[in-house]
């Protein structure tokens, strides 16, 4: 009988995402890996053959971290362009920028967020009664205003407190769905 695995693959990606979450990307190597599951590089070659699978498996793990931190708010699901998203961006900035700020980072992670998108774009659709089209753009928007918020957050550009930017979501909105508005 051959001997039971003690490192298993979801303990190093469980313990990747930690690394992620303190340092960033940079922070997750096969080194620092071993030294936080305290064993040798060997367990973590026979879960992954190499980094880039490492990294593809943990993009999913962290996308997952993202939709359940923002579903543990008791946001809607689609919640992409509002307060969540930011406190988001404030509470978690290493896997903000991991996930949202880096070169192709949305093709990688776009079809783990088309469910949250299109039930976003739904909601628009139903609230001002838009089609399809303008409910996608509306979303693209809505969205592009509230990543520019919570990028400027997450690099640290700028201190704002939550009322201001609850304020600035508020006007954003505005201004973007007044054509919309009955």
């Amino acid at each position: 009988m051959p001997a039971k695995k003690k490192v298993t693959k979801d303990m190093v990606l469980s313990a990747a995402l930690e690394l992620l979450r303190e340092g960033g990307i940079g922070a997750v190597n096969v080194k620092a890996l071993a030294q936080r599951l305290n064993c040798s590089t060997q367990p973590i070659y026979l879960s992954f053959p190499g980094m880039d699978e490492l990294r593809s498996e943990l993009t999913k793990e962290a996308v997952g971290f993202f939709i359940q931190k923002l579903q543990s708010r008791g946001t809607s699901p689609a919640d992409l362009f509002g307060m969540s998203y930011i406190c988001f961006a404030m509470e978690e900035k290493e896997l903000f920028r991991y996930l949202f700020m880096r070169s192709n980072a949305l093709s990688e992670i776009k079809e783990a967020l088309a469910p949250m998108m299109e039930h976003s774009i739904s909601e628009l659709m139903a609230q001002y009664r838009i089609s399809h089209e303008k409910a996608d753009y509306l979303h693209d928007q809505l969205w592009m205003h509230t990543h520019g918020i919570a990028s400027m957050i997450a690099t640290d550009f700028c201190a704002w407190d939550t009322g201001k930017i609850s304020q600035m979501l508020k006007d954003s909105r505005a201004c973007f769905t007044r054509e919309f508005e009955v």
